[in-house]
C-alpha cells in the first residue's frame, strides 16, 4: 500500500510536467513556424489579397508578415528562392555608394580565361574584397548562412549598374576554377528597385513552384515573359543553384539572363559561391585585415598610395612590376602618378578627372557627390 501510495502520488506532478512541456513545445513550433515557412513539408500557399509588390511580401504577393523578411520558392527547375527583405534599405545605399566610383565597363571571360568588354554585357561593375567593410563582411556572412556554404567558398561581391538599355544576354554561372571547383549557387541581391525592366529571368526550361506565381509575380517585360523570372526589389535577394542536386551536374535549367532595364536604374550585387574555398590565400590575408593595392583608390584622381613609389619607379618598377605599380585586369595600381599613367587634374576640373576614368574604362561621373540621381 505504502509503494502504491506513492506512485500514486509521483503521478499528478508527472503529468502536470508533462503538460508544461507540450503546451511550451506547442508555443515554440507556433512561433518557428512562421519563421521556417515549409520545414514540415506543406505546400506554399500565398495568403490571399496580396497583389503583385503589395502587402507582406514583393513578387508573388503575400507569404510574409509586412516588414519582416522571409523566403518564397520561386522554382525546382532550377532550385530559385528568394529572401524578401534580406537587405535594408541603408545597406543597399552603403553598397551603391561604397562601388560607384570604382564602376567600369563589365566584361566576360574570353579567350585563354581573360576578361574582355563584349557587347553580350553592356552594364558597368566593381567587385568588393571579401572583408573589406563592416558591412560587406556582414552581408558575405548572411550569404553564407542563408546557403549554407562556407564564407570562404564565397567569390568577392561584385556590384553592378545597368543604365537604361543595358543588359547580360543568357549565360551559365557554372564557371570552373582549378582550385575551387565549379560555381555552384548564385545569390543576386537587388540593391534598387526598377520602374520597368532589368528581370532576372530563366528562359530554358525553367518552371514556377506554384502555378498562379507568374500572375503574381508580373507583369514582366518581353524580355522575361513566359519564365520563370524575378523583378528586382530593393533588399531582396535571389538564391539559385547551378549544378543539380547530385552535386556535380549542371542545370540546365539555370541559364539565365538579365533583361534590359527599360526604365530607370538597375543596381544589383552578386555572390558567385564554388565547391571549395576560393582563393584561400587572398581569403587568409583578408582575416588578417591586410589590404591590397589601390584599395579604396578613386581613378580619377592621378595620385601614389605608397610612399616609396616615385623612388620605386626610378628603379624601373613601373615596367618591371607593372601589376603592382600601374594595375592590371580591373585592379588600380599603388604608383600610377609616379609611372606617369595619368594626369594630374585641378581642383574641380570634372574633365580631366573623368579623361583619367574613360582611359581605364571606368564610369565617366556626371558629378562626384555620388549623391546626385541619375547615379542611383
Amino acid at each position: 500500500m505504502a509503494r502504491g501510495g506513492r506512485l500514486r502520488g509521483l503521478r499528478t506532478p508527472l503529468w502536470a510536467a508533462a503538460a508544461l512541456l507540450l503546451c511550451f513545445g506547442a508555443a515554440a513550433l507556433q512561433d518557428d513556424e512562421g519563421k521556417f515557412i515549409g520545414w514540415r513539408g506543406e505546400t506554399y500557399q500565398p495568403k490571399s489579397g496580396g497583389g503583385g509588390g503589395g502587402g507582406g511580401g514583393g513578387p508573388g504577393g503575400g507569404g510574409g508578415e509586412p516588414g519582416k523578411p522571409w523566403v518564397e520558392v520561386v522554382s525546382w527547375r532550377p532550385r530559385a528562392f528568394v529572401a524578401h527583405g534580406f537587405l535594408t534599405p541603408e545597406e543597399a545605399r552603403h553598397l551603391r555608394k561604397l562601388s560607384a566610383i570604382t564602376l567600369r565597363r563589365s566584361t566576360v571571360i574570353g579567350a585563354g580565361g581573360k576578361s574582355v568588354e563584349d557587347s553580350y554585357r553592356t552594364s558597368f561593375g566593381t567587385f568588393l574584397r571579401r572583408r573589406s567593410d563592416p558591412i560587406v563582411s556582414a552581408v558575405d556572412a548572411r550569404v553564407a548562412a542563408w546557403a549554407r556554404v562556407p564564407e570562404e567558398n564565397a567569390e568577392d561581391m561584385q556590384v553592378l549598374r545597368y543604365d537604361i538599355g543595358q543588359y547580360y544576354k543568357k549565360h551559365f554561372d557554372g564557371l570552373e576554377d582549378d582550385h575551387a571547383g565549379p560555381r555552384v549557387a548564385t545569390v543576386l541581391i537587388y540593391l534598387s528597385d526598377v520602374e520597368e525592366g532589368g528581370e532576372t529571368a530563366f528562359p530554358d526550361g525553367s518552371e514556377w513552384a506554384h502555378p498562379d506565381q507568374a500572375a503574381r509575380s508580373g507583369p514582366f517585360s518581353p524580355c522575361a515573359a513566359g519564365s520563370v523570372a524575378f523583378k528586382p526589389k530593393m533588399g531582396d535577394a535571389l538564391l539559385f543553384w547551378s549544378i543539380k542536386p547530385d552535386g556535380h551536374t549542371l542545370d540546365p535549367a539555370s541559364m539565365h539572363t538579365g533583361c534590359p532595364v527599360l526604365r530607370g536604374v538597375k543596381w544589383s550585387a552578386t555572390k558567385w559561391i564554388h565547391a571549395r574555398a576560393f582563393r584561400p590565400e587572398a581569403w587568409a590575408k583578408s582575416l588578417r585585415g591586410e589590404k591590397e593595392a589601390g584599395d579604396g583608390a578613386d581613378p580619377g584622381v592621378c595620385d601614389n598610395s605608397d610612399a616609396n613609389c616615385q623612388s620605386w619607379a626610378d628603379s624601373g618598377e613601373c615596367s618591371k612590376n607593372p601589376g603592382y605599380m600601374v594595375g592590371d585586369n580591373g585592379s588600380l595600381g599603388a604608383c600610377r602618378r609616379a609611372c606617369g599613367v595619368c594626369t594630374v587634374c585641378e581642383p574641380g576640373d570634372l574633365a580631366c578627372y573623368n579623361e583619367n576614368r574613360r582611359k581605364l574604362g571606368y564610369l565617366v561621373l556626371k558629378d562626384v557627390s555620388l549623391e546626385s540621381d541619375w547615379l542611383f
